[in-house]
């Protein structure tokens, strides 16, 4: 038995010029397209990990500047408060005071709680006073310590434009995949085409993976654009 030809087991389907042409341009097409929406996707996935990764980093970084300065506004307040509450003590016993003996000494009273309200409020502002460069902290901690709530609010808008980036980068991720999967079976109907020649398959094929093609360029590009 004779060994078989493979290139002569099937005649060659008849091609005309147009169809020949056409198909030669769809393969290049297909040939240049893959590699730019294989890079499509590998870059936005890659981009994707980075905006999450930012994202938990922000997270991280409010909750540890509330975990540091909030307990040191809550010490100033309470701090206000009791010297508030010394200081309105001091007024009520003038008010319910009568003349003579027992106003001069509610006046007296009342005097020293003022002080006693100006000492609690400045003790206050010293003890929940932000540490300074000499206090021997690592810089991290100092600068955790020293915010306030505008660095608050400008970590969280950072955090959450993170996670808008995320998304963003997983839409144009997942379009391109189906992109690139769009085009294989574009690719893969173009082989069919050039197997099967001018013929009403033929035709069918190459029509299909034009419609491949251009779908999955607009797939491609519609997560750069919506």
């Amino acid at each position: 038995m004779s060994p078989v030809d493979v290139e002569t087991a099937f005649p060659e389907s008849p091609m005309s010029p147009r169809f020949r042409r056409r198909l030669a341009i769809l393969v290049g097409l297909t040939a240049l397209l893959i590699p730019v929406l294989s890079w499509v996707e590998a870059e936005n996935d890659r981009q994707e990990e980075q905006s999450f990764v930012r994202g938990s980093r922000g997270a991280l970084d409010i909750f540890v500047r509330i975990a540091t300065t909030s307990p040191r506004e809550q010490f100033a307040a309470d701090a206000l408060r009791q010297s508030l509450a010394v200081g309105a003590e001091g007024v009520s016993r003038v008010a319910g005071s009568e003349s003579g003996l027992s106003l001069t000494y509610a006046l007296a009273l009342q005097e020293a709680s003022a002080r006693a309200e100006r000492r609690i409020q400045k003790a206050g502002e010293q003890m929940s006073e932000a540490p300074g460069e000499d206090s021997g902290l690592d810089p991290a901690t100092a600068e955790a310590l020293d915010s306030g709530t505008a660095e608050l609010i400008g970590l969280v808008a950072a955090q959450n434009a993170a996670i808008d980036d995320a998304g963003r980068y997983g839409t144009r991720q997942e379009r391109g995949l189906y992109a690139l999967g769009l085009a294989a079976i574009a690719a893969s109907l173009l082989g069919l085409a050039g197997l099967m020649g001018e013929s009403r398959a033929g035709r069918t094929a190459l029509t299909s993976a034009t419609v491949a093609l251009v779908v999955a360029v607009g797939m491609g590009a519609s997560g750069y654009v919506f």
